[in-house]
């Protein structure tokens, strides 16, 4: 997986360099080529080049298809192509088909493959449809509805926050197709393939939600909630000032979402208040849900942690929840998500302010946009040296494939032995 992101992303670079100098006659610097390719395929939204501006019709294209293979995954990526042309699926890619999805096992690939592309397929085009309506409703002339229409579509599903607009969708702040259509892509591309997967199931079969599906919705919900009510706190006489009482909670509701891993802003991120960056870099930071198109820690990490932290609280010697036990290893694994994810993200701001003379905090922003796939920025991006875009390109590149997956890549894993070590006493709080 992590060598098939790699190549994408050569490929892709190959491809913006060639076309915008060969094509179009508008040279891009190698390392913009490289940041802007990696971005796409990490569906992440970060770019250095405008591109309405600096890219033609070509290389805006060839964003869109990166945008597609980075937010369903390479190997979902590979077996739809398998698929299309008639070829068996083997048992070595539905088990990295499925891995990717933190399942065991071979079975029920090909039938979650079919679910995913039709879902896919289905959302975005529901989504273009709506987009639109909203556009031509905006003044757009018909034909750049219809780009547009497209391009945002998959952009939004795969939470990448890439827009061929001038000005991306900061001109839309007091629309409500638009930014409504956008949120529900995020929101359907963010909550992961197997969460709805298991709701269609449970629609169709009258069955049961599994407590993964419950704990995901249960927390897109309340951080949703949260953010938008903590935001309009924040920022109802500063960042959101100047808007009417109905758009500021619109927008407000929008930047919740959107700060959660999609990257489009209606309101630009330099305009909110110190409190108000802060609460986007948490929300950043949180990210999407397992198995979807976003990044960040996801929502179950930060649910495991919660439902450990309040089991310790009552004196449990289980982790309890919804008349169920989360296992030590998955609490485990999330106490290493989260502790390699906030010091990846950290030492990435420190390096940047060894490189860049911006402030620590607008580094810091950018540190975690790029580390969680998220594309929000303070304006910063386009102004950084090569070193700096590189660091970012690093950043963006483990947040997709995974700190802890690109890692098991060059650690050599211990063989399991019968050995159990005399328990050491560590005094904790």
């Amino acid at each position: 997986m992590v060598l098939g992101f790699l190549l994408v992303i050569l490929v892709g670079a190959l491809l913006l360099w060639l076309s915008n100098k060969y094509l179009y006659d508008m040279p891009i610097a190698v390392v913009d080529a490289l940041f802007m390719s990696t971005s796409a395929v990490c569906v992440t939204g970060l770019v250095t080049i405008n591109l309405a501006a600096g890219l033609g019709m070509v290389s805006q294209l060839i964003i869109l298809v990166l945008i597609q293979i980075g937010g369903l995954g390479i190997m979902t990526a590979v077996m739809m192509l398998g698929l299309v042309v008639g070829r068996r699926i083997g048992i070595k890619s539905r088990l990295c088909f499925l891995g990717g999805f933190g399942l065991n096992g071979v079975s029920g690939a090909v039938r979650l493959l079919t679910i995913l592309a039709k879902y896919t397929f289905v959302v975005e085009s529901f989504g273009a449809l709506l987009l639109y309506w909203g556009f031509v409703s905006h003044g757009i002339p018909v034909e750049k509805s219809i780009y547009y229409a497209v391009f945002h579509s998959v952009s939004a599903f795969c939470n990448a926050g890439f827009s061929p607009l001038p000005n991306g969708l900061n001109g839309f702040s007091l629309s409500v197709i638009v930014p409504a259509a956008v949120m529900m892509l995020i929101i359907l591309g963010g909550i992961g393939f197997p969460v709805f997967a298991n709701c269609w199931e449970a629609l169709c079969k009258k069955s049961r939600l599994s407590h993964y599906s419950k704990l995901v919705l249960f927390l897109t919900f309340w951080l949703i909630t949260v953010g938008t009510v903590m935001l309009l706190i924040s920022d109802w006489r500063e960042g959101l000032a100047g808007l009417p009482d109905w758009a500021k909670i619109w927008n407000a509701l929008f930047t919740s979402v959107t700060t959660r891993t999609a990257g489009f802003d209606t309101v630009q991120p330099s305009a909110f208040s110190e409190l108000g960056k802060i609460l986007m870099i948490a929300l950043m930071v949180i990210g999407a849900s397992p198995a979807s198109t976003g990044g960040g820690i996801k929502t179950t990490t930060l649910g495991v942690l919660a439902i450990a932290a309040w089991n310790e609280m009552l004196g449990r010697d289980e982790n309890v929840f919804w008349h169920g036990k989360i296992g030590y290893s998955t609490v485990r694994r999330a106490l290493a998500m989260a502790f390699m994810y906030l010091i990846t993200f950290f030492i990435g701001a420190v390096f940047l302010s060894f490189i860049e003379d911006f402030s620590f905090e607008a580094l810091l922003f950018e540190a975690v946009s790029a580390m969680g796939t998220v594309g929000l920025s303070l304006g910063i991006t386009p102004e950084l040296s090569v070193a700096g875009k590189m660091v970012l390109v690093i950043l963006m590149f483990w947040g997709r494939v995974g700190i802890l997956s690109f890692f098991a890549t060059l650690i050599k894993e211990e063989k399991k032995v019968e050995i159990h070590y005399t328990e050491v006493n560590i005094p904790i709080g």
